[in-house]
């Protein structure tokens, strides 16, 4: 039928027309009816459901509220008690973890509670029944604990990371009060686990499955606790949306209609939620008999509609083969086609998507191009290696197997921190990039350990194209090393040095690449702190990858340019690429990655530092007192927007720079 009306809308397009019109006309009437009886269904199950969520949510939030109040209110009356007043206090005093590990534990036996723990009166923990082998971690950050060192209960979520995801816990904080008043010195904290039995109780209740979810670092939830047998795909339905009270979600077939309710943080943080969920299909199930009688009907109406619709539909499908033709071009490697972005509706979008698409993959050809232009060493850049300090004991030799499981295949690079390696994974059958570090990085303090290991879970949070993953910590013989994602690539200080400048599209090619690492990083809250040429991969097919995310906090090379501090307090990166805020040991934010992204782009520009000097004193004195040269002074061809965002990007004090990685990306991709 479909060929017969495209043959008759190219003999006679007003016939075809005519045709069309009388076919939608009667379709319109046979399905007239089955439109107004859906109608009506839908709008009495729609408030039927829209009632009983209602009610769902308001059961759901009350059973919550009063199990958390009852916690709270238990709590509070074992930290009244003197006894164990007096006890947290001497073990405290005394340093003695065995008897504050045994309280923790009885006072959690005593409230039912799946876990307590204790801090001191500045918040630090001193002892938590789940995990006794955790000490020193200073909670007074979170509201939770924070609100409680100020002398008031409070209760909020609280989520502990596990192999399988993120737990819930309905979580409370009561401090411990003297008798004659003042601040308190110590805080109890008891959780409550968010589980199959409480998710199934809810359920008993209220007569709606039930779904308690999490957010993942980029807002979207992740289903935690169900009832349900299979999973929901609550992610695409609720988004980022932390307000939505409601969600509908296609899943088998079926629509669930949901009633979300958040489930907040001591600070008021909607971290997780709980949704109560009702199926549409059971609720119309009664209408479903009168649907099938009119479906036959309807069927007619729709196939005659069918032919109306041959002609309608070619508005639509011109561009669309427009789009094909120009997908075939982009597959054979043209990317000079220009698609027409005119239209103002869906199929204009799409265009100007697809034009963008083009645009990146022309850039991303020209800087394989580029690449192509120079010999590439066979594993990626080749670094002169340095000699490890004083006191970095001698370098592994390629053939050593650590952890019985990496074995060592060759030297990729050194510096301060230690020593590369291309190393093979004999678990998992993979190459990897290894990182051997100086034994002197972390055998001088628990704490530098320890604030390494936090980096490196950070650092693992940020998953990103243009990110090279950090994959793990171990240790061999008293020597700590890092896995990493191996990127077979050259790195954007070995370009520089053979190319002494790089192209304007070349560098925001690169930039634009690094920009959308930082971006994702800095929602996460990680901040680079590193970012420099010698962190910048760039591999055969044209990604930028950033490394040492997390690293760069115990980073350390003595040459000139290169030195990292790592002693509590002091500056920590590479001078030639740091703000001034950082050089001077102050707190540091975002900015300090667009600073150093601007001296990368400074660089690969005009072959120079951004600021030159005899040695580090004088270097990291320029940096924070002297004037940048403009780089279209340095490099005149240099567009002037272009130079601009650079000198932006290099402003002295941290309020002129580009607020975000975002702007900083949006106006070079507006170039």
């Amino acid at each position: 039928m479909k060929d017969a009306a495209t043959k008759a809308l190219r003999l006679s397009p007003l016939g075809v027309r005519i045709f069309a019109l009388s076919a939608i006309t009667i379709a319109g009437f046979v399905g007239v009816t089955l439109v107004i009886v859906q109608s009506l269904a839908r709008q009495a199950v729609g408030a039927g459901l829209s009632r009983t969520l209602a009610a769902t949510r308001a059961s759901v939030e009350a059973n919550l509220d009063a199990r958390s109040a009852a916690l709270k209110a238990a709590t509070a009356g074992l930290a009244a008690v003197p006894t164990y007043l007096a006890g947290v206090e001497r073990a405290i005093a005394a340093g003695d973890r065995g008897t504050l590990l045994d309280l923790a534990d009885e006072l959690r036996t005593q409230l039912g509670a799946e876990w307590a723990l204790l801090t001191d009166g500045a918040g630090v923990l001193q002892a938590w029944s789940d995990h006794p082998e955790r000490l020193g971690l200073d909670l007074s950050g979170g509201a939770l604990v924070s609100l409680a060192l100020q002398g008031a209960a409070t209760e909020g979520v609280w989520l502990e990371p596990t192999e399988r995801g993120d737990a819930i816990y309905q979580a409370v904080a009561v401090p411990f009060r003297r008798a004659g008043g003042g601040l308190p010195p110590a805080v109890l904290v008891a959780a409550l686990p968010v589980d199959t039995a409480l998710a199934t109780a809810l359920k008993h209740n209220t007569d709606s499955e039930i779904l308690f979810f999490t957010r993942d670092t980029l807002g979207i939830p992740v289903p935690n606790v169900t009832t349900l047998a299979t999973s929901i795909g609550l992610g695409k339905a609720l988004g980022r949306d932390t307000t939505a009270t409601q969600v509908s979600i296609e899943q088998g077939g079926d629509t669930w209609i949901g009633a979300i309710a958040a489930i907040r943080t001591a600070a008021g943080a909607p971290i997780a939620g709980v949704v109560g969920l009702r199926s549409r299909q059971t609720e119309l199930r009664p209408y479903l008999a009168l649907r099938r009688a009119l479906v036959v009907s309807l069927i007619g109406g729709l196939i005659l509609a069918l032919a109306g619709s041959v002609w309608l539909a070619r508005r639509i499908t011109e561009p669309v083969l427009g789009l094909v033709a120009t997908t075939r071009k982009v597959g054979e490697g043209d990317y000079t086609a220009v698609v027409a972005t005119d239209r103002q509706d869906e199929i204009g979008e799409l265009s100007r998507a697809f034009q963008r698409m083009i645009d990146e993959l022309r850039e991303k050809q020209r800087l394989v191009d580029f690449l192509g232009g120079g010999a590439r060493t066979r594993d990626g850049a080749t670094v002169a290696i340095s000699p490890p300090p004083a006191d970095g004991g001698e370098p592994l030799k390629p053939g050593t197997v650590l952890a019985n499981r990496y074995e060592l295949r060759e030297v990729l690079g050194s510096g301060g921190m230690g020593i590369v390696y291309r190393a093979f994974d004999r678990e998992l059958s993979e190459m990897v990039a290894l990182k051997s570090l100086h034994p002197g990085l972390v055998a001088g303090e628990a704490a530098h350990l320890e604030r390494f290991k936090q980096e490196i879970r950070l650092a693992r949070r940020i998953t990103h194209r243009n990110v090279v993953r950090t994959h793990d910590l171990g240790e061999h013989g008293g020597r700590y090393f890092i896995t990493m994602e191996y990127v077979d690539g050259t790195t954007l200080d070995v370009l520089i040095k053979r190319r002494q400048r790089l192209p304007a599209d070349v560098t925001v090619t690169i930039a634009k690449q690094v920009l959308r690492a930082l971006e994702v990083a800095h929602e996460a809250g990680v901040i680079h702190r590193d970012i420099k040429p010698g962190n910048l991969v760039v591999d055969p097919s044209g990604f930028v990858k950033v490394m040492d995310f997390g690293i760069a906090r115990l980073g350390a090379d003595q040459s000139v340019g290169k030195t990292s501090l790592t002693q509590a307090g002091a500056v920590v990166g590479s001078p030639a690429y740091m703000a001034p805020e950082q050089l001077l040991g102050e707190e540091v934010d975002s900015r300090v990655d667009l600073y150093a992204t601007g001296c990368v782009m400074f660089e690969a520009l005009t072959g120079r530092w951004v600021h030159e000097a005899p040695n580090m004193a004088a270097l990291v004195a320029r940096h924070i007192e002297n004037e940048v040269t403009n780089v279209a002074a340095l490099a005149p061809e240099i567009p002037a927007p272009l130079a601009a965002i650079v000198m932006k990007a290099l402003a002295k004090n941290r309020a002129d720079r580009w607020p975000s990685a975002s702007a900083m990306l949006a106006a070079l991709e507006a170039l």
